[in-house]
């Protein structure tokens, strides 16, 4: 046998080989296949397992991954309704449900990512077109709710890439709002000043609070005073009765002795060491000076 054979043979088994290599094909779990004959789809979609086709260029395969894939990272700057600008970064999670029309309309994952970039932004710029800066970037201290403009994005975006692309959005949503870089100084200083006239307001209705607070605390201080001298002066009479009645009581059990104690007590009121009195002998204010006037 020739040189010049072998290499035809080899070359020959070479080509057979690269050819049946070419006619088996794997899909993997994860995926489904979509066979071409010539560039036309041959339905149905391949399931995952081995298989076997025409070598190329005749059949040719397009796995298409089943799993959830993520579309993020894409900021881009849009007009607001008082045709101001704003940076809004989202985000897309997507599949894959009809790998038929997919491949029909877009072949590929890298032209599938292409189509969701132009309807997220298109479908962003409808929805902040139709409002003000103020009502994404707030002035105030009021929280940003992104739920609603989210799902308005997946209303708008979902029935479209469903239909169109065979491509199943399961959420839309916005990460942030930001400013440009040329815009910030203003809208700071706008904020500064909304954060201070807030301030002032919650200080003012504070002070109002704390003199509303103060006035019922000074009335209730001034009930309970009141309430207070009613008690003692009531307590005061009682016990003045009281006094009044047991002096009384004395009195009648034993007079001598009443007017003896009382006596007593003008003394302890009228006369000290430092006092000098000049009276008659027969004083009232010397009877019981003499023992014996004194009652037993």
């Amino acid at each position: 046998m020739t040189c010049k054979r072998k290499i035809i043979i080899l070359a020959t088994a070479l080509i057979g080989g690269v050819i049946a290599y070419d006619c088996v094909y794997t899909i993997n779990e994860t995926e489904q296949g979509v066979l071409t004959h010539f560039g036309k789809i041959s339905p149905p979609a391949k399931q995952p397992g081995f298989h076997l086709k025409w070598p190329r260029p005749i059949s040719k395969i397009y796995k298409i991954d089943r799993r959830i894939n993520t579309m993020t990272g894409y900021p881009q700057e849009l007009i607001t309704e008082d045709q101001k600008s704003i940076l809004v970064d989202g985000y897309l999670l997507w599949r894959v449900v009809d790998p038929i029309l997919f491949v029909e309309a877009i072949r590929t994952g890298e032209n599938a990512i292409d189509r969701l970039l132009d309807l997220y932004h298109s479908s962003a710029g409808v929805i902040i077109s139709n409002k003000s800066r103020d009502a994404f970037i707030s002035l105030g201290l009021e929280h940003e709710d992104l739920d609603v403009p989210s799902h308005e994005l997946l209303d708008r975006i979902a029935p479209i890439a469903l239909a169109n692309y065979g491509i199943e959005v399961l959420k839309a949503g916005i990460v942030e709002y930001t400013l440009p870089m040329e815009n910030r100084p203003s809208v700071i200083q706008r904020m500064i000043a909304e954060r201070a006239r807030i301030a002032a307001r919650y200080r003012s209705e504070g002070e109002e609070v704390a003199m509303r607070i103060e006035a019922l605390a000074l009335n209730e201080h001034e009930k309970i005073i009141a309430q207070a001298h009613a008690e003692a002066t009531t307590i005061l009479g009682q016990a003045e009765a009281e006094s009044m009645a047991l002096l009384a009581k004395a009195y009648q059990e034993d007079p001598e002795f009443y007017m003896f104690i009382r006596a007593l007590d003008s003394y302890d009121l009228i006369i000290d060491k430092n006092t000098t009195l000049m009276l008659p002998a027969d004083n009232e204010l010397f009877k019981y000076l003499d023992s014996k006037e004194i009652p037993e």
